[in-house]
């Protein structure tokens, strides 16, 4: 129940940056590709998957690389709504977290230091992986 939790308040938190920038990436299509796939006889439907969605695709693609950036960097909502004294905390327990109790709490920075810098380099790969594989499906033409 506790996952379950975190993980409501969590997408209660940032559904709303990511709507705000999926809006925007709405609004930066022209009404000129719905007005010829009209005149085309395209449907609705038609019109979403074939012009909606793939001019959205850089707002997409931002989204998840944020999107992804940031639930592994996640600390502060599971601190705040677990504690750090709690037997809920071992099944929510993150690898920022496991950075913040080698250096605050066992007082070994080094140790710490090493768990950051390990993952900003998950972080970095997990990012490069999915700019190689962005060339698959998203499109820079407007």
């Amino acid at each position: 129940m506790a996952l379950l939790s975190v993980i409501l308040v969590y997408v209660w938190m940032t559904v709303g940056n990511n709507v705000i920038l999926l809006l925007a990436g709405l609004q930066g299509v022209s009404e000129t590709y719905y007005e010829a796939a009209q005149i085309d006889g395209a449907s609705k439907v038609r019109q979403f998957f074939s012009i909606t969605l793939p001019l959205i695709t850089p707002t997409l693609f931002f989204v998840f690389i944020t999107a992804m950036i940031s639930s592994l960097q996640m600390f502060d909502l599971i601190f705040i709504m677990i504690g750090d004294s709690n037997a809920l905390l071992e099944p929510l327990r993150t690898i920022v977290y496991g950075v913040y109790e080698s250096g605050f709490k066992y007082s070994s920075m080094g140790i710490a230091s090493a768990q950051a810098f390990l993952l900003f380099i998950a972080i970095l790969v997990i990012t490069i992986i999915q700019f190689v594989f962005q060339k698959k499906w998203v499109h820079y033409d407007s």
